[in-house]
């Protein structure tokens, strides 16, 4: 029997085998912790390609774009780690206080919580489809938080889900870890593409479309 290399179960095959060996140098080149930022810029930059169809060796572009986006995602995820871990002690002691006055303050900061760790979705998938300096990349992830709430509602309620889901059912690690990261990412691109479509055509901008 002769196999046809165009066959439509072999291509969906070899995508999941790619996408598990994605997974694993994600994983991977996330262990030092503050290469976090640059493997995720990475991961979309991948992602927001097989999401348009732009089909090529997974691996090997990984590895380009983490060096290219090497330096400026470090510095972003520092930058947004450092505002998390201000707002997590700013909650738990607003809340140890117990006062009406410390309500409020805790409301406003969970409030602010939620735009940082918004922002922070954001900014690794912009660095992955626009070239932009730090300063303006991130200027851009806040501005696309409250901009699109409905998106931004969206993808921060799929963050907690998967969240939800490691601690309810302790099996997800193992999917997790095999292919999660990279299957959320790739559902998250489509999100992405639609709210980036709009500007990828703007020109004499500072966003630029790769």
């Amino acid at each position: 029997m002769r196999l046809s290399l165009d066959n439509p179960v072999l291509d969906y095959m070899n995508t999941v085998v790619q996408f598990i060996a994605l997974n694993l140098v994600y994983l991977i080149c996330c262990l030092p912790v503050i290469t976090i930022g640059p493997a995720t810029a990475a991961l979309y930059q991948v992602t927001l390609r097989e999401a348009r169809r732009e089909h090529g060796y997974l691996i090997r572009k990984f590895f380009r774009h983490m060096k290219e986006m090497f330096v400026q995602g470090m510095v972003a995820f520092l930058f947004f780690a450092a505002l998390l871990s201000v707002a997590v002690y700013a909650l738990v002691f607003w809340f140890a206080l117990g006062t009406p006055m410390a309500s409020a303050a805790f409301t406003v900061t969970a409030l602010l919580a939620v735009i940082v760790f918004g922002a922070m979705i954001y900014v690794f998938p912009l660095m992955a489809r626009f070239q932009n300096s730090l300063l303006g990349t991130i200027k851009n992830a806040f501005l696309f938080a409250l901009s699109n709430p409905g998106y931004s509602f969206v993808l921060v309620l799929i963050q907690v889900f998967l969240v939800s889901l490691l601690y309810l059912f302790p099996v997800m690690k193992v999917f997790m870890v095999a292919i999660g990261f990279a299957f959320t990412a790739y559902c998250n691109s489509f999100l992405f593409g639609r709210l980036f479509r709009p500007y990828e055509a703007i020109s004499g901008n500072d966003l630029e479309g790769r």
